[in-house]
Formats: C-alpha cells, sequence, structure tokens
C-alpha cells in the first residue's frame, strides 16, 4: 500500500483505533511514531503494541503542546489523527477538556504540518457523532451535521479545520467519520465509550449487562481493523484528498441483539433492564446506518468482518489478555 520505507506519525497512538493504524502501517513496512499523552481514561495502553514495540519509536506528548507536536511532526509522510477526548458523557460534564483536546489539539497539529518543510498527507479520525439524530437512513456524506454533545461539535469543528487547510494551505488532507467501533484492546475499564467492548469484558467476568430501555436503538458496528485497512488506503489513495467519508459496516444491528450475541459467545451473562438515566437519554440519537458507497467507489475499501466474527474475535482477545486491561 506504498507505505514500505515512509515515515508514518499516529497520534493517540497507544489508543484502541490509533494502535491498530500503526500496527497495519508496521507490517506494510513503514517507519512508525507513535504520539501519546497517556491521559486517563482514554484507553492508552502500552499493552495495545506489544507487538510492534521495538518497531516503534514512542513520544509521550499531548496534541495541546505546539512545540512538541511541531517537533513530531518534521519529516513525517502520513499523520494519522487519532488524539481526542471520545466519550460523549464526559463531554457534556467536562466540555472544556473536550474543547482544549479536540479543537486546540487538531488545529495545533495542522498550523505545525502547514509550518513545518515537506509535504505531508493527513487522515483523520473523526464520528458519526457530528451527525447527530438522522434525518434518513442510510446516513451518507451530504446528510446535515447537528451533533447532540459536546464531543461531536468539536469533532466537527475539527473536521471543518482540516478542509479549510487543505483548501487554504494546500493541506493534502481527509477526514473519515467512523461508526461505532468495536475490537480487541479497546479500553474496558468504562462503559463511556467502546460499550460493545465494556459489555465483552462485563460477560467474561460474570457482572450484569445492565441495557438502557428496550435496548432497540440500532447502531452500524464496525470491526477496528477494518477501521485500519480504511484510515490507510485513504492516506495512499490520491482520490482521498479534501474529502470526508462516513465510515461503517453498513449494516445496522438492534443493541438488544449485539448484548444477546456477547452472551452467547462468551457462553454465560446476566442482561438487566434498567430505565434510560437522563444525561444519556439526551443524547442518544436512536438508529444510525452508515451509507459505505462513496467510501468504496473513491478508494476501493470495503468491510471484511461480519459482526459475528469481529465479536468472536473480541471474546478470544479478552479471555486470554483480560488482565492487560483491567
Amino acid at each position: 500500500m506504498m507505505l514500505e520505507g515512509r515515515e508514518v506519525l499516529v497520534t493517540g497512538g497507544l489508543g484502541f483505533i490509533g494502535s491498530a493504524i500503526a500496527r497495519k502501517a508496521v507490517s506494510l513496512g513503514a517507519k512508525v511514531t507513535i504520539y501519546d499523552a497517556c491521559l486517563d481514561p482514554y484507553g492508552w495502553n502500552f499493552a495495545n503494541i506489544k507487538e510492534i514495540r521495538h518497531s516503534v519509536s514512542v513520544v509521550k506528548a499531548d496534541v495541546r503542546d505546539f512545540r512538541k507536536i511541531k517537533k513530531s511532526v518534521k519529516g513525517k509522510d502520513f499523520v494519522f489523527d487519532c488524539a481526542a477526548q471520545v466519550s460523549h458523557t464526559l463531554s457534556m460534564s467536562n466540555p472544556f477538556l473536550d474543547l482544549e483536546i479536540n479543537c486546540q489539539g487538531a488545529l495545533n497539529l495542522l498550523e505545525a504540518c502547514r509550518q513545518s518543510e515537506g509535504r505531508h498527507k493527513l487522515i483523520y479520525a473523526s464520528t458519526r457523532g457530528v451527525v447527530g439524530v438522522p434525518e434518513y437512513s442510510p446516513v451518507d456524506e451530504l446528510h446535515p451535521t447537528n451533533p447532540l454533545d459536546i464531543q461531536g461539535i468539536n469533532k466537527l469543528a475539527a473536521e471543518k479545520y482540516y478542509m479549510l487547510y487543505n483548501q487554504v494551505y494546500g493541506l493534502d488532507a481527509c477526514s473519515i467519520r467512523i461508526a461505532n467501533a468495536y475490537g480487541p484492546r479497546a479500553q474496558v475499564k468504562t462503559g463511556d465509550y467502546a460499550i460493545v467492548n465494556w459489555f465483552v469484558k462485563r460477560a467474561i467476568l460474570g457482572e450484569p449487562l445492565v441495557v438502557f430501555g428496550d435496548g432497540l436503538q440500532t447502531r452500524d458496528y464496525i470491526y477496528v481493523d477494518d477501521i485500519a485497512d480504511a484510515m490507510v488506503m485513504a492516506a495512499v489513495s490520491e482520490g482521498s484528498r479534501g474529502q470526508v467519508f462516513m465510515l461503517g459496516s453498513g449494516v445496522e444491528t438492534r443493541f438488544i441483539d449485539v448484548v444477546k450475541l456477547i452472551v452467547k459467545l462468551v457462553g454465560k451473562g446476566d442482561i438487566v433492564r434498567k430505565p434510560w438515566p437522563p444525561e444519556r437519554k439526551a443524547i442518544e440519537v436512536g438508529k444510525f446506518l452508515v451509507s459505505t458507497s462513496k467510501i468504496r467507489k473513491m478508494i476501493g475499501w470495503k468491510p471484511k468482518t461480519g459482526l459475528e466474527e469481529g465479536l468472536g474475535k473480541t471474546v478470544e482477545f479478552y479471555r486470554a489478555r483480560l488482565n492487560e486491561y483491567l
């Protein structure tokens, strides 16, 4: 995929999606630098790069530190921006932290690339949360953006920074709006995000699986390796420049069905229903399905991993390595 011998920077590279990109890039022969602030509770974990630890460089630094990020982007061919505050609920309780990380951090990276010598290809890890409640389904790139929480607003602002720097300064950049990610190596310490992995952990440990309401809300669940493939393919594709892509599996699944599948695959688990907490109900979008038409046509990506297969791999991973993630 044209990464052999190329210099790659992954911000948030010790996290769930960032580490998947790092592992993919290493497998393709890239020279990878991981940049991570190691902030709790955002899922950073050196266990995520256990297999590639001696093949990558790690910089412990924050994207809010302009001097350090400017130093780290120098000489990089590809920059994958996965550094983020990723919890929807935490963004509502601590909005200024979300603003600093998701807006200032993104702007720091863009400005650092603008000021540095050389040509960078930048790939921004955006989120389906920029859309809000769908007005039609499946959701495509032309859908209106009306986020329901601070995190979605700030991620949308960062995405617009990316498009502005592409248009005005000629930075080669694209944004990928990721649907609900799951798979090995996501954090399982909190249920604020990566909810599928959180439920896998609870099932393995014999803890109750709490479903709010009727569980009939739907999501488009996408396996982490498929996300890494899409991000790398966007990086090496000339057609991705200045583009925004929706990224999902293209399959709509009810949350309660995911929970039942987890119980089936783990072999145990008690499902407990509780009323929606007001703070969660207020930011719940109801139903969500992604159109993958544009990304399929423009960069040739398509999902490879079905939900049951992906969940099976996830359960297998945490059975073997759960102690590294608790």
